[in-house]
Order: C-alpha cells, then sequence, then structure tokens
C-alpha cells in the first residue's frame, strides 16, 4: 500500500509537503480544478513547490469545477478545453490518478432522465479515456452519496456502468465514507476489484481522521480492501482540526491495520 494526503488550503505547499514526507506519507493529493485555470507562471511556481517539498504529487480530486456541467451544451466547448489543460498538466505534474467526483457537474437536471444522463456521462467518460491514455493518467470515477449527486451513488453501479465501456484509462475509486453512507455492503469491494484504482479513507459519521472514533468500520473497511486483493494508494480525505497531528495519527491507524491483515509469512 502507498498512502497519501489530501492537501487543504492550496494545491501544494512545500513546507507542509516536507513535513508529511518525515511523518512517513508516500505522496500527496491535490486539486485538479485549479490546475486548468492557471496561467502559465502560476503552473510554472506550482511545478517549482512540489518538487522543493519532495513529497511526490501522485494523485489528484476536484476533477471539474462547480460552475461546469456535463448537460450544458453551451458549455462543452469550455469542459474540453478544461480537461484537457489538466490532463496535460496532471502528466507534467507526475499524477497519475485524477479523481472524478465532481457531484455537481455530473448531477442529472430536472428534465431529463436516467437513461440520457447515462448516456451523456458515458459519452464524456469515452472522451476523456481516449486523452488519458494519451497523458498516461487514469481517471477514477468516484461513487458519491445521494446528497451529493444523483448519479452514481455506489461501487456496484459506478462498476456495473464501467465495465460494457472497456476504457482501459478510467477506472473506479472506493471512498469509504460514500461507502458508508449509502449502506454499500463490503462484499462490493471484491466484486469491483479489477477495477479498483484509488481509494479515499475518512472515519465515518463525522468523516474524521482514521482511527479518531474508534476504527471500527474502517478496520473492516481496509480488510475487505485487502480481501479483493488491493494494494495500491490510499489517501486520506477528511475534514481535521489539526492538520498535522490528525495526519499523523491516521497515517499510523491505516499502516497498523495494514499490517493487521497481511498475509502470514510463508
Amino acid at each position: 500500500m502507498r498512502y497519501g494526503c489530501c492537501l487543504p488550503g492550496g494545491p501544494c505547499d512545500a513546507a507542509r509537503a516536507q513535513r508529511l514526507l518525515r511523518m512517513g506519507f508516500d505522496y500527496a493529493e491535490i486539486a485538479a480544478a485549479p490546475l486548468g485555470a492557471m496561467r502559465e507562471e502560476e503552473f510554472a511556481a506550482l511545478c517549482r513547490e512540489v518538487r522543493a517539498g519532495g513529497l511526490p504529487v501522485e494523485t489528484a480530486n476536484c476533477f471539474l469545477p462547480g460552475q461546469l456541467s456535463l448537460f450544458a451544451p453551451q458549455q462543452a466547448q469550455a469542459l474540453r478545453g478544461h480537461v484537457t489543460r489538466v490532463l496535460h498538466r496532471a502528466a507534467e505534474l507526475g499524477i497519475r490518478v485524477i479523481v472524478f467526483g465532481s457531484g455537481g457537474a455530473r448531477r442529472i437536471p430536472e428534465g431529463v432522465s436516467r437513461e440520457a444522463g447515462e448516456e451523456a456521462l458515458c459519452a464524456f467518460l469515452a472522451w476523456c479515456g481516449a486523452l488519458c491514455r494519451e497523458t498516461d493518467v487514469t481517471l477514477a470515477v468516484e461513487p458519491l452519496r445521494r446528497a451529493e449527486t444523483n448519479l452514481l451513488n455506489t461501487v456496484e453501479e459506478t462498476a456495473r456502468l464501467l465495465r460494457p465501456l472497456g476504457l482501459s484509462r478510467v477506472r473506479l475509486l472506493a471512498d469509504a465514507y460514500h461507502v458508508f453512507c449509502e449502506e454499500e455492503p463490503l462484499s462490493h469491494l471484491a466484486g469491483a476489484a479489477e477495477l479498483l484504482a484509488h481509494v479515499h479513507v475518512a472515519e465515518p459519521p463525522r468523516r474524521v481522521t482514521p482511527g479518531a472514533d474508534g476504527g471500527e468500520y474502517l478496520a473492516r473497511f481496509t480488510a475487505a480492501l485487502r480481501g479483493a486483493g488491493y494494494g495500491g494508494r490510499i489517501s486520506i480525505e477528511c475534514g481535521w482540526t489539526d492538520f498535522e497531528a490528525e495526519m499523523e495519527q491516521g497515517l499510523a491507524f491505516l499502516r497498523a491495520q495494514e499490517a493487521a491483515h497481511a498475509p502470514p509469512s510463508p
């Protein structure tokens, strides 16, 4: 497993990244949407900041800004321009996975049928998939709880939509908080194992750092991941009051869970 931290308060801070590196984090996760709006000099400064921090930026979230929608034809050109800039800049930063949550952008508006909504999403993912192959970046679609969107709320539902598309660079993210909120069986992680490309964790129901409320649910969640054969990246994405102390606590909890569920030595 590789463990990362979703960085709050801006795209990247070298001093904070260095402290997270000393704690033992393997990578940082930043917001992707700002990459699409940065001027060239701003992006160059970000690249320098990432290099100075020493902590690889391997993943990103918040793919689309809130003002864009998959269901607004007048925004199609702006949407494609944004995605193209984000993916190319992500590749330049060394980002390997971008999380496509963006619940507002993919929310099916009133007057649009479920079938039409899924068709529009599939067409968008197919277009993204071609650009992802070109940039060598994977797009991980994130199931979100119903309070955040009305399209793709569970791991099972998302896997069912993605499989027929056969897009090698469009995969699936599992977020422990959303799985908990939707009361989805943890067995669905194994059912979607071949599509899992990334994982987010926070302690439900308060969405705090892993282990802060005892860790019982996350212990079962991480055990289910191991049982599904997942051995990739896991990012802490949670609310916090003391960022650095809570990230250190969360990382220690996750590493303890990995050790507890490691296969026996031969």
